[in-house]
């Protein structure tokens, strides 16, 4: 079979590691972030960590079967969607399972339980060499999404509410991607705020590379420090302190969801309203490490039950060979590629037309994710 592992951002590349690793001996694959080069490649299945609905994929290659593996656990709004857009989508437990399919959640085909393919090195990551040896560590983490983000409402207070009053603790900052491209040009100015604020210290480290894997940070971390991004439910897993930031604004963002577990299970960590009791939160997390150890492991057990092991790829691959006898044959791909391959050369000039049609809307009303607390200096 021939296999396409689509990817909308650099940094889904790490994601699809083990299971290249295992697909790629036995299939013909292709990893690309072209829908053009997928289309001509006609893959009997695409494996892809993002929405499908965002390029229009399936246009494209109508008789491929698309596999979801996710690029985060958190929900925002997101699986009600991209789920029903697919023919698989991973999931990481049978009780996840159970929950998407009781709020009539459901793929194409069904659901695949083996794992979250992203965290297959979490257990075995080195730790990063960029830290000293016998210094404790607080990650930041924060999620890019407007009026869920953190990072406005730290600001440029941001390194001392963050680092306690430790002098034997490293603070790690990782900023989503998305927030290192400056996706959207409301966010764009908050990378600057964090290289200020970076600046000079030899307690800080500032991650800025962008597709850097999230997952040997995470290994090394004493304490989790985060708002609604996935990395606080991948955190599970290790059973360690997590210290979640509420940000005012977020029950006006439209991508809260209440009944996503980055909200209905806020008790994983201790969450923050007042930032200026950050610092003490953050202390009694380095001071007592079992604290709230039993709701942690709780929820890890619902999200991941036995299959956070390292071998998500490995199951995600067997999968794939399984599917065989479904795929689609080549004359059925040949037909259609003349479709897909002209879908693919127009669609630009369609995104082109859409976002035009945007900038004028947005002119004439204001703009509905501006967050409600601004990233400027705090005096």
């Amino acid at each position: 079979m021939r296999i396409g592992f689509f990817l909308r951002y650099p940094f889904h590349e790490s994601i699809f590691r083990t299971t290249l690793a295992a697909v790629r001996t036995r299939h013909e694959c292709l990893v690309t972030g072209d829908p053009r080069a997928l289309t001509r490649f006609r893959p009997h299945v695409v494996v892809a960590a993002e929405d499908i609905t965002y390029l229009h994929l399936r246009a494209h290659l109508p008789r491929s079967i698309f596999i979801h593996t996710r690029h985060g656990l958190a929900s925002k709004g997101v699986p009600e969607r991209s789920f029903r857009a697919a023919d698989y989508v991973c999931v990481t437990s049978e009780f996840v399972r159970y929950d998407f399919l009781r709020r009539g959640v459901r793929p194409r085909r069904g659901y695949w339980v083996l794992g979250y393919v992203q965290m297959d090195n979490l257990f075995v990551a080195e730790r990063p060499a960029a830290l000293p040896p016998g210094r404790r560590v607080v990650l930041y983490a924060p999620t890019w999404h407007e009026g869920l983000s953190s990072l406005p409402v730290l600001g440029d207070r941001i390194v001392d509410l963050l680092r306690g009053r430790h002098s034997d603790t490293m603070l790690v900052i990782k900023p989503h991607p998305l927030v290192q491209q400056g996706a959207r040009p409301s966010i764009a100015p908050w990378m600057e705020t964090l290289r200020h604020a970076c600046r000079g210290r030899d307690d800080v480290i500032l991650l800025e590379q962008r597709g850097l894997d999230v997952m040997p940070w995470l290994n090394a971390a004493d304490v989790l420090v985060s708002d609604a991004s996935s990395v606080q439910l991948e955190f599970l897993a290790l059973n360690r302190p997590i210290v979640l930031i509420n940000n005012p604004a977020r029950l006006v963002s439209p991508h809260y969801d209440p009944s996503g577990y980055e909200w209905a299970w806020r008790d994983m960590g201790d969450a923050v309203d007042d930032i200026e009791t950050l610092p003490t939160i953050i202390d009694r997390a380095l001071a007592n490490p079992h604290h709230g150890e039993a709701d942690r492991a709780r929820y890890r057990e619902r999200l991941f039950g036995s299959t956070a092991d390292g071998h998500a790829g490995e199951r995600l691959a067997s999968h794939i060979d399984r599917l065989a006898p479904e795929v689609a044959s080549e004359l059925e791909l040949l037909a259609l590629s003349p479709f897909g391959l002209t879908f693919a050369r127009l669609l630009p000039h369609f995104r082109t037309l859409a976002d035009t049609r945007r900038r004028w809307t947005q002119r004439f009303r204001p703009d509905p994710l501006t967050p409600a607390v601004a990233l400027t200096s705090s005096k």
